[in-house]
């Protein structure tokens, strides 16, 4: 699932920053972009992520800053700043370049240099950075939660349109054994010289009743209406449940090819390619389900 989420938390002096930035993916990978100062508090940190996510690749950033108004964030290094103009004393006397520089000069300057990072693990940071943290996954959890009621939407209107095709298949279906027989009698008055008649009625019988069950999908039809009620219980349930229902699909294709390969008329082909089209779009929706 994706979603972003900011916390900050801190004092008047310094704060801590982070963000928590999640994008589809089918394991659960979390990169986690810490000063070295909390690396320590790694592992804290990536167990509080994962109660929030089973599943998806999420990017966690924390940042120390100086508070707005607060000091010691930046600091300008006078003696490289001496270094320098030193250095480039003659090149002002013969004239070469102008000695003027402004505040604006300055602060652009590679002299303003941040304060530098501290090299013993920073416990204040680690206790604050977990209040940012908790703000920062709300704001991702309700993200994700607003994709996610989308989502759910589009799915539950694909399964709708399987429904309506499948059952079109159904009905075809109860008007088989008589379609059957009409194809057959047909092929045979073509092939044979004395055409249907010419056979016994207990043989055509026989191959009417062969072919019919080798063209049955009943239990084909059953098991996808048990597929279809299994996916609508599943979207009105809270939870992770991107897996299952990748499941689900797969099963719901299996049992269209098998319903593919049964079809003897171009109308049930047709519904069976159009259903096959809505479920590969469930399936690439599913992919963004946690």
């Amino acid at each position: 699932m994706t979603g972003f989420g900011r916390g900050v938390a801190g004092d008047e002096g310094r704060r801590v920053v982070v963000t928590v930035q999640g994008w589809n993916h089918r394991n659960a990978d979390l990169v986690f972009r810490l000063p070295e100062a909390m690396r320590p508090f790694e592992a804290g940190l990536r167990e509080r992520v994962r109660r929030h996510v089973e599943r998806g690749r999420c990017e966690i950033s924390v940042r120390l800053e100086a508070a707005p108004g607060g000091a010691g964030a930046r600091r300008l290094d006078r003696e490289g700043l001496a270094r320098f103009l030193a250095d480039s004393a003659d090149l002002v006397a013969s004239g070469t370049i102008e000695r003027r520089c402004t505040l604006g000069d300055l602060a652009r300057s590679p002299f303003v240099i941040a304060q530098p990072e501290a090299e013993e693990p920073d416990t204040w940071a680690s206790s604050v950075a977990g209040d940012a943290l908790a703000v920062a996954l709300e704001a991702f959890d309700a993200a994700r939660c607003a994709e996610g009621a989308r989502l759910a939407a589009h799915l539950s209107a694909s399964l709708v349109e399987l429904r309506e095709l499948v059952e079109k298949v159904a009905e075809r279906r109860d008007r088989g054994t008589a379609r059957i027989e009409t194809q057959l009698r047909e092929r045979l008055d073509e092939i044979l010289p004395g055409g249907s008649a010419g056979l016994p009625p207990e043989r055509l019988a026989q191959e009417i009743v062969l072919l019919a069950d080798r063209s049955d999908v009943r239990e084909e039809l059953e098991r996808l209406r048990g597929h279809f009620t299994a996916l609508a219980g599943i979207f009105d349930e809270a939870g992770p449940h991107g897996r299952r229902l990748e499941f689900l699909v797969q099963e719901v294709l299996r049992e269209l090819n098998t319903l593919g390969s049964k079809s003897r008329d171009l109308e049930t082909t047709r519904w069976v390619v159009e259903a096959k089209v809505v479920n590969e779009r469930m399936r690439e929706q599913i992919q963004n389900v946690e």
